[in-house]
């Protein structure tokens, strides 16, 4: 498990996916349209292969350090010589390195950002997108036997494979605190931008979705060269000033991944073959794989003046490529490469991970069966031996982990310990046939939750008498059904559902309903955060969907017990306090969902309030309401009613959260009844039984 990077890959839903294959099929099209109108195609792409082939100078990899200090920020260095930036990225900042060449001449320095798959997207750069912004490009030398005596580089003229068109920064980047303070002017565009001494212009790097996490380079020509027989000492600054105002929430245009090189050749430009292609151009043409053959031509017809139209068919159908989203997801180190390279595991002194003891390799502990001959050391291989059927623990931990999720406590009652120190099952037999079962039927979880569900055990009542309470009051004996408050995400989603409000849709991305904006502020937070709520349904959607952040947690669902998101927790305490009954009665979203239910019972709850109650009723407990808690709830809505004929209550204010009349009630319906009825909506999902499975 050590041997894993922290990847981002961008993700298309399905939708954007089928627009991506058609504008690839589109684009492949073209293409072999080219091929074909063109049939000596693979003769001038050869020649040109020839021709640029060795046609680049020779480039020297500086080995520098970062001596910014201590803000945050900590690089790892690479073996080719490139450095990665992680942990804390700042907004506007400059990044500082030192290092030491023995190269006589410089005439130029060269800037390459590489891809990793610890960037956002895969990177070259730190932001959302893994794009990054140069604003400026500052280099102090010396002579290496006296680095006293620095001075500031002057640069000739800058080229680059790739920069976008001059234009404004995105609204992530645009700094309010800028716009406050007589406005926010920079922008990025031409690798000019990086050498003109203006650090509200910056180098970009976004060729747009499909084609900006690549690899990317500039070069600097020096308007004089830098001569020193014993070697150079270079102080190198890197401005990244195109930031947004809250590192918390991602606002940065850093670099991510980087290398640096000097070359003493006149007046060189960057290299506008792409790093991909120059790499199979070191292929012999007869061991080149047909993807390698159509990544290269590519490419080269985009050089070909004749190729002019298709070239521009195909640049607009690359402007249609949809936005994807990064996504944490696994990638496995491979040791093919220096940024795939394997890690060393080791034992820890204590647990610090900066004290490293003893090198260990993967293995299983002896008195458990072995893995299979020639396994690897990946996680899929781990997988593979948790589930082996001479390993059964996996199998009886998923299933009592559902029988907890319906039960309310597992058949053993430690989940998060099956070791020695765990409780003994509470009916081992039963444990190991569902893990039995479990195994034998594919691993398939609906079959497990078939089978408890309809089980003569799942479908006993929870009522009980006093004495079987008494000689069994935790129901480990199972002989009644099981009595518990649902989780917090269904507490929320109840109300939801039994308003109407509910939206159902399944997938997609957080979101973020209604919270006080003084939680994601600091001091309560410790750093701002971005909260937006959102302005249409999608605030509706289901509590499995809303947006977490590990040090402030949705505060709605914390106070019925959902664990902060900095732990790992297996089993849910359970507690009962006044703030609970507060959230249902008052928090903004329960009362939203109040009023659409008075709202729905309005409309379609019949013509009197007796039929009204029960509609209302029946939503919320799915029951109808006996005669005692008809007569009950009756009381209550007359009760209001006279409340508000009196003037104690504004029934505008309770039956709408604003001071405007609503003006979509039916005809026959006032604002008196809408209020009254948002009052016993109130009640209803208020109610223990509402939030109580039995």
């Amino acid at each position: 498990m050590n041997n894993d990077h922290e990847a981002f890959a961008v993700y298309h839903s399905p939708q954007q996916r089928t627009e991506i294959q058609r504008i690839q099929q589109q684009i492949q099209r073209i293409e072999t349209q080219l091929q074909q109108d063109h049939p000596d195609w693979q003769q001038r792409m050869a020649e040109w292969e020839d021709q640029v082939r060795n046609n680049q100078p020779e480039w020297t990899v500086l080995v520098v350090r970062n001596t910014t200090g201590d803000n945050g920020v900590r690089y790892y260095y690479y073996d080719d010589g490139s450095l990665r930036a992680s942990s804390y990225a700042p907004t506007q900042w400059t990044a500082y390195f030192t290092g030491t060449t023995s190269a006589k001449r410089i005439t130029a320095f060269r800037l390459e950002q590489l891809p990793d798959p610890n960037l956002p997207g895969g990177g070259p750069g730190r932001s959302i997108k893994g794009m990054s912004a140069l604003s400026e490009f500052h280099i102090e030398a010396a002579p290496a036997n006296n680095r006293d005596a620095t001075k500031k580089v002057e640069f000739a003229s800058a080229t680059a494979d790739f920069a976008n068109e001059a234009r404004a920064l995105e609204s992530e980047f645009v700094s309010q605190y800028r716009i406050n303070n007589g406005g926010d002017k920079r922008t990025y565009g031409p690798v000019e931008f990086a050498i003109d001494s203006d650090g509200d212009t910056a180098w970009g790097i976004d060729a747009g979705p499909g084609r900006r996490n690549v690899a990317r380079k500039a070069v600097f020509v020096l308007k004089e060269p830098l001569e020193n027989s014993d070697g150079t000492f270079l102080n190198i600054g890197l401005q990244q000033n195109h930031g947004g105002d809250n590192s918390d929430d991602n606002q940065n245009h850093n670099l991510g991944r980087f290398r640096l090189s000097v070359t003493d050749a006149p007046n060189p430009i960057a290299d506008p073959v792409p790093l991909e292609v120059r790499e199979i151009l070191q292929i012999p043409p007869s061991q080149r794989t047909a993807t390698q053959i159509a990544t290269v031509f590519r490419y080269w017809r985009t050089t070909v003046a004749e190729f002019a139209a298709a070239n521009q068919q195909i640049e607009e159908l690359w402007q249609q490529f949809p936005e994807g989203t990064p996504t944490l997801t696994l990638a496995a180190r491979t040791g093919n490469s220096p940024h795939d390279r394997l890690r060393t595991t080791h034992m820890f002194k204590r647990g610090d991970w900066l004290q490293p003891g003893e090198q260990v390799q993967f293995g299983t502990p002896d008195f458990l069966h072995p893995l299979p001959e020639g396994a690897d050391a990946s996680r899929l291989t781990l997988a593979r031996w948790l589930v082996d059927r001479r390993s059964p623990t996996a199998a009886r931990v998923i299933v009592n982990r559902i029988w907890q999720a319906y039960f309310g406590v597992g058949l053993v009652d430690t989940p998060e310990d099956f070791g020695v120190r765990s409780t003994a099952p509470s009916h081992p037999e039963l444990l190991d046939w569902l893990a039995c079962e479990l195994m034998d039927n594919n691993w398939s979880l609906k079959h497990i939750h078939r089978l408890i569900c309809s089980s003569a055990t799942y479908q006993q009542t929870s009522h009980a008498s006093p004495e079987a309470y008494q000689a069994d009051p935790q129901n480990r004996l199972l002989a009644r059904g099981a009595r518990f408050r649902v989780d917090a995400e269904i507490v929320r989603d109840i109300a939801l559902s039994a308003s109407g409000l509910l939206n159902a849709d399944i997938g997609g991305r957080s979101v973020y309903p209604p919270a006080p904006s003084f939680l994601f502020q600091p001091p309560v937070s410790y750093g701002p955060k971005v909260w937006d709520v959102e302005p249409d349904d999608q605030q509706y959607r289901r509590s499995l969907y809303v947006f977490k952040f590990r040090s402030v947690p949705y505060p709605t669902l914390q106070t019925f017990d959902s664990p902060n998101g900095d732990f790992s927790c297996v089993r849910r305490e359970r507690s009962n306090t006044p703030l609970q009954s507060l959230i249902t009665l008052n928090e903004p979203q329960f009362m939203e969902c109040a009023r659409a239910l008075a709202k729905n019972t309005l409309a379609s709850g019949g013509p009197t309030d007796e039929s009204k109650i029960t509609f209302a009723f029946r939503s919320v407990l799915s029951r109808t309401p006996s005669p005692g808690e008809l007569n009950d709830l009756h009381a209550l809505l007359k009760r209001e009613i006279e409340y508000i004929g009196q003037g104690w209550v504004n029934p505008i204010e309770l039956a709408t959260g604003t001071n405007r009349v609503p003006t979509d009630l039916q005809d026959g319906q006032t604002v008196t009844q809408l209020a009254a009825y948002t009052v016993l909506s109130r009640v209803l999902l208020n109610l223990d039984e509402t939030i109580t499975k039995e």
